[in-house]
């Protein structure tokens, strides 16, 4: 067994050149109120060799207009149209259309700070084992106004996690979402084609296949400004039962494309010691919401409540929810169900306490 996961370890890289191009992948779908704020952003980095394929996934807005206009205005912006067909094949097409020594992602409602990729490449140049490399991130809502005026992360994934993700359902914790992520392109060579049936959370496949193959490396400081809005495909501000749902199948699917990844890269052997996705605390979080929010009986609740909070992993969690999920096996679910929508939901208190912290 011992020597199986041997087998386990990163890819070996090579030296990057002393100025590689970065090859900035924005899958874009009817975002013209979000798209050209995305790309002054770019066009205002500090490090300047750097290419920006957009690639317009059938929008039926003026999408397409506005990123012709900067086409026009710098000629390391490109444009590419598609009929529609999902986040994966619009990074698919982008990817192929790049030409990069680092693949940086975008999402065309996203901004990033002037110095994010002078600050990326540095990561890289720091460890040239890195094969990939992420940042922290700091919330915004629709018209650009902070949600919270701290970064998203307290703590970020780093170093060598392949076997902490194999003995965690295929998990690593603390990986911010698409737009602060970057992976060298020997690694984008393993990981893509992404599997076009993931239509949204695309960026999963990145994260989620990543990790196996090559070390992280991590920026503390919020590097980009994630926007959250209703419009989003795979971000809300409100937790509800329907999105649990949808997530827990989410994640059943790309448990299934790690296990085919594992088997690409290292053979049976390996795949085959991923342990079962129950195992990770993000699922068991999610199975005992679900379970406690639609009443199932006591005696299967319990058994999801006890592999929820006696995980290795749930210390982790705010104290909040730490509290919320150790005593609320004990309150009635009308007392339960207040509480959860209080910390998940978009409760009156929230909405005052986002007044104040903007003000």
């Amino acid at each position: 067994m011992q020597q199986n996961i041997d087998l386990l370890k990163p890819i070996e890289l090579p030296e990057l050149p002393s100025t590689p191009l970065i090859s900035i992948l924005i899958p874009n779908y009817n975002y013209a109120k979000y798209i050209g704020e995305a790309l002054d952003s770019v066009l205002e980095q500090t490090y300047p060799h750097f290419e920006a394929i957009v690639c317009d996934d059938g929008s039926k807005d003026n999408s397409c207009e506005i990123v012709e206009s900067y086409v026009q205005k710098d000629s390391r912006i490109k444009l590419i149209s598609k009929e529609n067909g999902g986040v994966a094949n619009a990074l698919n097409v982008a990817y192929n259309n790049s030409k990069g020594q680092i693949i940086c992602i975008l999402d065309a409602d996203d901004i990033w700070m002037s110095y994010k990729l002078e600050k990326i490449l540095g990561l890289y140049t720091s460890d040239s084992q890195c094969g990939f490399a992420i940042h922290n991130v700091i919330e915004i809502d629709g018209q650009g106004n902070f949600i919270k005026t701290t970064p998203k992360y307290n703590h970020l994934a780093s170093g060598w996690m392949g076997q902490v993700s194999l003995k965690n359902g295929g998990f690593v914790y603390d990986i911010p979402p698409a737009s602060a992520l970057s992976i060298r392109r020997e690694i984008a060579e393993k990981i893509f084609p992404l599997n076009e049936a993931f239509t949204r959370n695309a960026d999963s496949l990145i994260f989620r296949f990543a990790p196996f193959i090559t070390v992280i490396g991590a920026e503390k400081e919020a590097l980009s400004k994630f926007r959250l809005h209703g419009s989003n495909t795979t971000s809300a501000t409100i937790l509800t039962v329907d999105m649990l749902e949808r997530e827990q199948i989410t994640f059943e699917r790309i448990y299934q494309e790690q296990k085919q990844f594992l088997t690409n890269v290292y053979g049976r052997q390996i795949a085959e010691q991923l342990t079962d996705i129950k195992h990770s605390l993000v699922v068991c979080h999610n199975r005992y919401l679900l379970g406690r929010l639609k009443g199932i009986p006591k005696v299967e609740l319990t058994e999801m409540h006890q592999r929820f909070i006696t995980h290795t992993e749930f210390r982790k969690r705010s104290t909040q929810e730490q509290f919320l999920f150790k005593w609320g096996e004990y309150l009635p679910d009308a007392i339960f169900k207040m509480l959860f929508y209080q910390l998940y939901g978009s409760s009156n208190l929230k909405h005052l306490l986002k007044r104040i912290l903007r003000k």
